[in-house]
């Protein structure tokens, strides 16, 4: 008997099993913890990504407007109303009995974003307007526990998740240039024309702007050309944060500019993607000058003299220079006159917003005679211009407006012999080709640029965008101001074709802050 249990006894082959049975406990509850943790992991972000997506949709309504609280509630809402829509966010992992779709959201809105942290928070509904920023908490989710109850745990409590978005502000296709207007609230549909007086102030000057002071904005990303005047349009979107005057006055800008009324330089010609390319319509207050002789019984000439013997050239050539009317000494003015500023501008009761009363007739009775202000709807000169491009052979034809006489003409037996130089208008292009509008086109002769508050703003600061507007340019800029733009409004920013600019120009895009 001793001989059999002592080999037994000293035996050790199965001292191993206690200690994988106990080992075998610990890797239960460890692969419990493991397996449960996933879930976990996997359902706060589930419901991070729900919070995430339902404060991008509540931001996107965050607009300025009274009801702005109310409609970003029910944007987010929406987004997660029924499992089955195509944008309903699931949280497959809770296994809390209280469905798959997301719920229990909760909001908080506020007045702004800066340095890391939200502004004053707006809890009215009737203060919508205030709201820019919104956080969005996804709340009280859970996830029963499969494994770990055998360590003592068997639920996850509630998870949350919170988001926070405002709208973002870039400017697309667009020259960065900006006037300064004298209201938040400045209404570009009802403005429509209304004479428009730009003018730049000089970065020596340490006063603020004021309103219908101009400028370039500087925004990072934005390409400076120092000739965006002039360019067909800038590409991308920029975003808008931040935005700053940018000081200085470009004297390249002027010349780029004009290009748009068939003014090309030796730098700046039309080029194939439209930049420094003229409008159809380029009638301004400037002439092409000639030479010519007029034979006749009078000593002094009259305008009529001159046109009854002289006649313009059909086309112009190619090395004519432009010729201000205010540097032509016998001139048929008024007739001649192009599209001017409001009468108010004139007898010194307006200053840069004009009240759209200009003499319609007095305009047409020069270049269109017999035709009657009251054939316009609107009676705008941007109105009467398209209409003068629909009939280019007849309404914009070329004209002689004026002429230098012979300071001593050569009698001829009875008559006199003049040799003059008579100067002739060209309102259509005669030195690149024009760009006309299309679905992809702006006209040339429309110019979009933003509205901005600039109370307080000097040199290089920040400046409020209150939106784009488009304006038609009446007249090229003039030597002795080249620093003014004078300008008539047609209304919001339009893209080409005429179609809607919301969201073209200047994109609202809610973007997550946190």
């Amino acid at each position: 008997m001793t001989s059999g249990v002592q080999p037994f006894a000293r035996d050790e082959s199965g001292n191993i099993s206690p200690l994988y049975a106990l080992v075998l406990m610990v890797l239960v509850a460890l692969a419990g913890i493991g397996f449960d943790y996933g879930r976990l992991m996997a359902m706060q972000s589930e419901l991070q990504n729900a919070a995430d997506q339902a404060a991008l949709a509540a931001a996107s309504q965050l607009d300025g407007h009274e009801d702005a609280m109310i409609r970003a509630r029910d944007a987010a809402t929406n987004t997660f109303a029924a499992a089955s829509s195509d944008y309903a966010n699931l949280t497959r992992v809770a296994n809390d009995g209280e469905g798959a779709t997301v719920s229990g959201l909760t909001f908080t809105f506020y007045e702004s974003y800066a340095d890391d942290a939200p502004g004053a928070e707006v809890t009215s509904d009737a203060d919508g307007a205030r709201a820019h920023v919104v956080k969005v908490s996804a709340n009280g989710r859970k996830v029963f526990y499969a494994l770990t109850p055998v360590v003592g745990a068997f639920n996850s409590g509630g998870i949350t998740a919170h988001a926070m978005a405002m709208l973002k502000k870039a400017a697309c296709n667009v020259p960065s240039i900006m006037v300064c207007v004298d209201r938040s609230d400045f209404p570009m549909p009802a403005y429509g024309g209304k004479g428009l007086r730009m003018r730049w102030k000089s970065s020596k000057d340490t006063t603020a702007l004021a309103p219908g002071n101009w400028g370039f904005l500087d925004v990072k990303g934005l390409r400076d050309t120092q000739y965006e005047l002039g360019q067909n349009s800038l590409p991308d979107c920029v975003n808008l944060e931040n935005v700053t005057t940018e000081p200085g006055f470009r004297n390249t800008e002027p010349d780029a500019m004009n290009t748009r009324f068939d003014m090309p330089t030796n730098k700046l010609k039309c080029q194939a993607n439209g930049d420094f390319c003229p409008s159809e319509n380029t009638r301004k207050n400037y002439a092409i000058a000639y030479s010519g002789t007029v034979t006749s019984a009078k000593s002094t000439l009259t305008i009529a003299d001159v046109r009854s013997a002289l006649t313009c050239p059909a086309t112009a050539p190619s090395k004519s220079t432009w010729v201000p009317f205010s540097s032509i000494a016998v001139i048929d003015r008024p007739s001649v006159d192009s599209f001017k500023l409001d009468d108010c501008f004139y007898n010194g009761k307006c200053d840069y917003l004009g009240d759209g009363v200009w003499d319609i007739q007095r305009y047409l009775d020069a270049h269109h005679p017999g035709t009657l202000a009251s054939s316009f709807d609107k009676g705008s000169r941007y109105e009467i211009y398209q209409w003068e491009i629909e009939n280019k052979a007849a309404r914009l034809a070329p004209r002689i407006v004026g002429f230098n006489p012979d300071s001593k003409p050569t009698k001829v037996g009875a008559n006199y012999r003049h040799n003059i130089t008579y100067h002739c208008s060209y309102p259509q292009p005669q030195f690149s080709n024009a760009l006309a509008p299309s679905s992809t086109q702006k006209d040339r002769r429309v110019l979009t640029v933003a509205a901005a508050m600039c109370e307080g703003v000097t040199g290089r600061k920040q400046v409020e965008l209150l939106g784009w507007m488009d304006v038609f340019l009446l007249d090229p800029s003039e030597p002795a101001e080249p620093g003014t733009i004078r300008a008539e409004v047609i209304g919001p920013a339009l893209r080409p074709g005429n179609l809607s600019g919301f969201q073209y120009y200047g994109k609202d895009r809610a973007v997550l802050i946190r």
